[in-house]
């Protein structure tokens, strides 16, 4: 309970309910003036329609039938609601249920209020309190008196009343109880959420937010964390192998590197041997350096954040420039590397980062392909597009493992036998990803097909 009082639905509705009070209060303060109003409008066109046809009366037909006619009303009227008095021109009374003529009383045919006690009426019981009132003179110099009683109009009234509290304290009950009610549901869908991260939070990252059947806003939140709890478990497993690649990749020339060091310090030798030792030192620390700047690379690419001139790259020639370059390489391993651009490709991007991702593709696509083998590298426009495709004929990658190869230090080499530390293709899909571009693996039968679609400047 106090969790629900102090839950941000419940302080809401309290605060709703509130508002809603006021304005009810408001609301229906206005329509009770308005029905007390209208009562008492009623009354006075009701008691001067009476007065009027009194005097009619006295004056078509005589005194005679205007007593008649009062004293037939009076009568009538079961409940005692209107009351007269006529007094003669001597100021004597000749008919009427009134026993004084209220002193306060203007003669002018208009209804007034006038306070009237219990004992000018002859009838008991009846209360004190202001009346309506009207008079006016007859004929002969004679007064006729009408009055109105407003027990029945305060009854009418007391009713609205409390019908009007009672709609107010129902509208807010039923509007705390919604909130109440709301408050419930609204914690239970979070304590999902929270007893979820509670799991997580102590090392069980396959929990999920479970979704309910009414697909409402909370389940479109658990999906988005899911997917994002997904993602996250992703990333620390990759993270995991990673670290375990890591280690293993930079063991071996760490280990190379103190191996050698260790050997030469035995003992004395003459200064080629230093330098062929220190030679061989110097490669294995460029191989871990060309490790870090790579990881530093993807990071920053990843992240958006390489530091680097963003600029119209002329890929044209960026990738002609490449395919010289490894046409040289190509041709030293007895492997031929075909050429097809088309002139005036543009987009905007880093050169440096664009040449890395090509270079790398190039790179492999040289590695793996064996001797007398063909590499094809290509580029032409399609529409606003502009498709780069590099093929080779060489061992290809398993259907099954083109999303992995995509992962840091993932090597289809499991035993690490070749040269390498599986972060080329990890740079490549973030340099795409930096650019707005998409690639795709696909069989070249034999080998592999690697497509690279940019957008067009």
């Amino acid at each position: 309970m106090h969790r629900l009082l102090n839950s941000s639905a419940m302080r809401i509705a309290l605060r709703y309910a509130g508002i809603y009070a006021i304005f009810m209060t408001l609301g229906l303060s206005v329509l009770y003036w308005t029905s007390s109003r209208y009562v008492d409008e009623q009354i006075s066109a009701g008691l001067q329609q009476s007065m009027s046809e009194l005097i009619r009366i006295d004056t078509e037909k005589g005194r005679d039938k205007l007593i008649a006619t009062l004293n037939t009303q009076q009568a009538d009227n079961i409940k005692q609601q209107r009351h007269f008095l006529l007094l003669n021109p001597e100021q004597k009374k000749i008919a009427g249920d009134l026993q004084v003529w209220p002193q306060e009383l203007a003669i002018n045919s208009h209804v007034v209020n006038v306070w009237i006690a219990d004992k000018s009426i002859s009838k008991q019981g009846t209360a004190d309190g202001y009346w309506p009132m009207i008079a006016a003179t007859l004929n002969d110099g004679s007064r006729l008196l009408l009055a109105q009683s407003l027990e029945q109009a305060e009854e009418l009234q007391e009713v609205i009343l409390y019908t009007i509290i009672t709609i107010l304290l129902v509208s807010v009950g039923l509007a705390l109880t919604m909130g109440w009610f709301i408050g419930r549901t609204l914690l239970a869908r979070i304590d999902k959420v929270n007893m979820t991260a509670k799991a997580i939070s102590s090392g069980n990252f396959s929990q999920r937010v479970p979704l309910s059947e009414r697909n409402d806003e909370f389940d479109e939140l658990a999906i988005q964390l899911n997917t994002m709890l997904v993602r996250i478990e992703q990333l620390l497993t990759g993270m995991r192998q990673v670290t375990d690649n890591i280690a293993h990749d930079l063991r071996q020339p760490l280990s190379r590197l103190r191996n050698r060091l260790e050997i030469t310090l035995l003992e004395k030798r003459d200064t080629p041997e230093y330098q062929q030792v220190l030679g061989e030192t110097i490669e294995d620390a460029d191989e871990l350096i060309r490790t870090f700047n790579a990881l530093l690379e993807i990071a920053q690419t990843e992240a958006g954040s390489f530091r680097g001139e963003w600029q119209t790259v002329d890929m044209s020639a960026l990738l002609a420039g490449l395919g010289e370059l490894y046409q040289e390489l190509a041709a030293s391993q007895g492997k031929k590397l075909t050429i097809n651009i088309q002139q005036g490709l543009k987009v905007t991007g880093n050169h440096h980062l664009l040449a890395q991702a090509i270079s790398n593709l190039l790179d492999n696509a040289i590695k793996y392909t064996e001797n007398k083998g063909r590499i094809m590298l290509s580029a032409k426009q399609q529409a606003k597009r502009i498709i780069v495709q590099i093929s080779d004929h060489g061992l290809g990658i398993p259907l099954e493992k083109h999303a992995l190869v995509l992962e840091r230090f993932y090597r289809l080499d499991t035993a690490r036998s070749t040269t390498g530390n599986g972060l080329g293709l990890s740079l490549v899909k973030a340099v795409l990803e930096l650019h707005g571009a998409t690639f795709k693996f696909e069989d070249n039968k034999p080998g592999l097909k690697v497509t690279l679609d940019f957008i067009n400047l």
